[in-house]
């Protein structure tokens, strides 16, 4: 059985832009610390902390001469390429240089785009839009706004050799006006978000931009966890914050509600009563997107979701049976509570990965959310 182990060592190569080139790569003895993520739907972070005493002169100028989003952070885990992103900032006190960097998703939080967004018709048109997997629509976003005349040289990040897609059910996405020939002026991050209520989720694995849909109680789970397999204390709470009986999507704006749809999905005359969930489209969704909507906002709500919290500080026992590997956002981990008066045996999803390493050790912290399917009432 593979279990997450401790790691032996870890190693840093700075990259220029793009992660195939070496910068250069401080001694193994200089790095002092290294902590890296993954997060679902968001920009993870990593740093690693050099000692200037054990860099030496060459290794230091090198260093000192790092810029954001020219150079980039590769953290290696052992042998296993574990993160890699574009250089955010870089900090030099008396004793020491930290290097602070996000993953590849940051490039999509300063790119503003500059492309038609209707997704609307069976066949594409002269620009390649069609209808499609929210996953093919969000990667036709990304690759035509990379490869544009502003992008010199095309693909200057290095992101689109690395997009892994899993395709969803066929949807329509347009942001387009009135007129359907406007042109939305904003972040493709914020583009992406806005597709992820349509069900598209997002992570990073290395250099990876893994686009696919949420994993519920019939995806395959990577592994079983028991209580045992996590060191702290761990909290099962059955969060009635997070309850609805219902889903609400519309289009309403608080000024301008007369042109406004609104759709609604749920339970009724539920021991909970009314709990309603409400969610606001930014584009002009017809009824049948609005439904779906309506729907994913209450997916896991009903009855209210179970989760577990691990408190900061917590940590995976190196025991644990998941791999490094398998820790990925977004993906299923089942979670055993034997033991406890609310016992369950739950499907979850990684929500977010924070690994530490330094002098005393490595630790992997996780955060799991259920994963649960629409289902029937």
């Amino acid at each position: 059985m593979s279990v997450l182990g401790c790691a032996q060592e870890y190693r840093a190569v700075i990259h220029w832009r793009g992660g195939g080139r070496p910068y250069t790569s401080p001694a193994i003895s200089s790095l002092t610390s290294v902590s890296w993520g993954r997060s679902l739907n968001d920009i993870s972070e990593a740093s690693i902390t050099v000692a200037k005493s054990g860099a030496g002169p060459e290794c230091c100028a090198q260093l000192g001469a790092i810029h954001p989003w020219v150079h980039e952070l590769t953290i290696y885990r052992d042998r296993d390429l574990v993160w890699q992103g574009p250089v955010s900032a870089v900090v030099e006190s008396r004793d020491s240089i930290r290097i602070d960097a996000l993953d590849v998703i940051a490039w999509l939080g300063r790119t503003v785009n500059t492309t038609l967004l209707r997704y609307v018709t069976a066949n594409a048109d002269a620009a390649g839009r069609r209808r499609g997997p929210v996953q093919w629509i969000a990667e036709h976003i990304i690759r035509t706004n990379l490869t544009s005349a502003l992008s010199v040289p095309p693909d200057y990040p290095g992101m689109l050799n690395y997009i892994v897609r899993q395709d969803g059910p066929t949807t329509r996405f347009e942001m387009d006006g009135e007129s359907n020939t406007s042109v939305w002026s904003a972040f493709l991050l914020t583009v992406m978000e806005e597709l992820a209520k349509r069900g598209l989720e997002y992570t990073t694995v290395g250099r990876t931009l893994l686009l696919r849909g949420a994993a519920d109680e019939k995806t395959p789970a990577q592994a079983r966890l028991g209580l045992a397999d996590i060191a702290g204390d761990v909290e099962v709470i059955r969060d009635g914050a997070s309850a609805a009986t219902h889903g609400w999507a519309t289009t309403q704006r608080a000024n301008q509600i007369d042109d406004g749809r609104t759709a609604g999905w749920g339970a009724t005359g539920t021991p909970y009563g009314r709990l309603d969930w409400l969610v606001t489209s930014e584009t002009d969704a017809d009824d049948a997107e609005l439904l779906a909507m309506a729907q994913e906002a209450r997916r896991g709500r009903y009855p209210a979701p179970i989760g577990i919290s691990i408190p900061s500080g917590s940590r995976l026992a190196a025991t644990a049976p998941v791999t490094i590997q398998q820790l990925v956002a977004g993906e299923r981990i089942d979670v055993s509570t034997a033991g406890y008066c609310m016992e369950t045996v739950q499907a979850f999803r990684v929500g977010d990965v924070e690994v530490s390493w330094g002098s005393s050790g490595e630790q992997v912290a996780v955060s799991l959310v259920p994963a649960t399917s629409l289902g029937g009432e």
